[in-house]
């Protein structure tokens, strides 16, 4: 219990300054839901497999693959606190999920959900099942954000036959694009409940599920 206790204060602590950043998720989310509308001419033709063979050109299994294309997205990859306050931008840039990944690329910048689109990417390049997950977070004092709208994105991937949660944003927010926080990378749905809560519950991976109401 005390152990418990000590990782959801130390979450709470750390979510303090980074919550507000976690908005643009929804944003994304948003386009992608109306991605079928987007005309032809604004979808981007680009590949990433180049990249992810590059990434992972030493790795053996999945979850070394897995490992070193996070590892690579935290050392190259740093918050867009740019894009985070010009809604010119956003416009631009979220016409799609492939021109998001693009722009990522190409400014070494993105929001949570630019980590986590690039993330799915190049690992469905090189045979690993990932997922973009939308959901909520809790604010410094413990409680969820009101919105109705989901405020930050995460992963999850499949390794070995079993899902697992990772957050690649909340990594170097509590660490640093050097030192990425391990902690947010293949973290147990019983530690990852405490500050995250998936838009849908399938994504919780929890054998006892809680509700939102719960969160």
């Amino acid at each position: 219990m005390l152990k418990r206790s000590i990782l959801f204060l130390s979450i709470l602590l750390m979510g303090f300054g980074f919550n507000s950043f976690g908005q643009i998720g929804a944003v994304i989310d948003n386009n992608r839901t109306h991605k079928k509308s987007f005309p032809k001419e604004n979808k981007t033709i680009f590949s990433t497999k180049t990249l992810a063979f590059k990434i992972t050109k030493n790795a053996a299994t999945d979850t070394e693959k897995a490992t070193a294309i996070y590892k690579w997205i935290a050392a190259n990859i740093s918050y867009d606190n740019e894009l985070r306050r010009n809604v010119k931008l956003q416009k631009e840039f979220y016409i799609s999920e492939e021109n998001v990944i693009k722009k990522v690329l190409e400014r070494k910048m993105a929001l949570c959900g630019g980590f986590a689109f690039l993330f799915k990417n190049l690992c469905e390049d090189v045979g690993i099942s990932a997922e973009v997950v939308h959901g909520y977070t809790k604010d410094y004092t413990g409680k969820a954000q009101k919105n109705k709208k989901p405020d930050h994105t995460w992963n999850v991937i499949k390794l070995n036959g079993k899902w697992q949660l990772l957050d690649i944003t909340w990594a170097i927010s509590h660490g640093s694009n050097v030192t990425p926080d391990d902690f947010w990378f293949l973290t147990r749905p019983s530690d990852f409940i405490y500050s995250h809560y998936p838009e849908d519950k399938k994504w919780l991976l929890l054998n006892n599920p809680i509700s939102f109401s719960e969160f």
